[in-house]
């Protein structure tokens, strides 16, 4: 008899342990998802950061990387460069420097949008009317806007978090509302900790879309005013849009 109660208190060794190394892992597994969901952020949450950073939005200057997919060509090109935005009273300051692979510049200033192209001698010029804000709502989003700016312009709703570049982000789906802009919809990534945001990728009706990343971002300094002028040559070429 003794010979056959040992052989099945070892059977049941391994049994016991599975069960307990699964009620274990079972109780860790619910307390982290616990933990996570306890620090997941709301959309009112998302708000009130903005607001809270908004108040005292001056300015911001960044490093940018521009990726715009044509999905029809199957075309992917990818810029390089620098942003400048300042807001003083209604009149936005935005100036977009692209160097890498072609210099460009798009500047809205003093109520008109030009893009200048060096190697072409060309301006192209729109006057934006009563529209500055509209498109600075688009070209400089997450920089500084307060919650009911963004909610004047778009239709927001929470889309989870995500990591970029080392960064814990909230997602935030916009869907404009303003059809004529041609954009479906954009995706905006918030720094949880900043308030602004880090990654915005706009998609256009039929597919196509234009990804902007920012990096080395710099809130509130001084940007001389000579950062907005264009220089460009007496010969240049001028057209209206």
């Amino acid at each position: 008899m003794k010979q056959k109660t040992k052989p099945e208190a070892r059977s049941q060794k391994p049994e016991w342990c599975r069960k307990t190394v699964f009620i274990l892992a079972s109780g860790f597994w619910l307390l982290a998802s616990s933990l996570s969901a306890q620090t997941t952020y709301t959309l009112e949450q998302v708000f009130a950061k903005m607001d809270q950073v908004a108040k005292g939005f001056r300015s911001t200057q960044a490093d940018i990387e521009r990726t715009k997919v044509t999905l029809i060509v199957n075309d992917k090109d990818v810029a390089h460069g620098k942003i400048y935005y300042v807001r003083r009273g209604k009149e936005p300051r935005l100036k977009i420097q692209l160097s890498e692979p072609m210099t460009q510049y798009l500047l809205i200033d003093k109520g008109k949008l030009q893009l200048y192209t060096p190697n072409l001698k060309q301006v192209q010029e729109a006057s934006l009317g009563g529209h500055s804000n509209t498109v600075e709502q688009f070209m400089a989003l997450g920089f500084g806007q307060s919650s009911e700016d963004l909610k004047k312009n778009y239709q927001v709703s929470l889309a989870g978090e995500e990591t970029v570049d080392g960064k814990k982000t909230a997602v935030l789906e916009l869907i404009p509302k303003n059809a004529g802009m041609g954009i479906k919809n954009v995706r905006m990534w918030m720094d949880e900790q900043t308030g602004i945001s880090v990654q915005v990728k706009a998609t256009e009706t039929r597919g196509d879309y234009t990804m902007f990343r920012y990096m080395n971002i710099k809130l509130n300094g001084n940007i001389a005013d000579s950062t907005f002028d264009l220089k460009m040559p007496k010969d240049v070429r001028v057209l209206k849009m």
